[in-house]
């Protein structure tokens, strides 16, 4: 069987849930924006469990991208929404 991106992604995901530890935290601020924010209600500690040199990034837990990415673009649709909003 050949290897493809998609299961090879979900198998580097899977591995990386198991070498961190994270954390939903139900009380967090709230964010600026609108729609769901728990998402992005998620912590993680720093590597836990493995060999250094098995080492995989962390992802984020809900969206399966690298850890900071979700927060990142979130970011930036957010502040490009008051621009649009503030125009006359």
């Amino acid at each position: 069987m050949r290897a493809d991106f998609y299961h090879t992604l979900y198998s580097l995901a899977g591995l990386s849930a198991t070498q961190y530890h994270y954390i939903y935290e139900q009380k967090a601020t709230k964010m600026e924006g609108d729609g769901d924010e728990s998402a992005f209600k998620w912590s993680a500690s720093d590597f836990i469990e493995g060999d250094e040199g098995d080492r995989v990034g962390m992802v984020h837990p809900v969206f399966v991208l690298p850890w900071g990415d979700a927060e990142r673009m979130r970011s930036w649709f957010v502040k490009k929404g008051k621009k649009t909003n503030n125009v006359v």
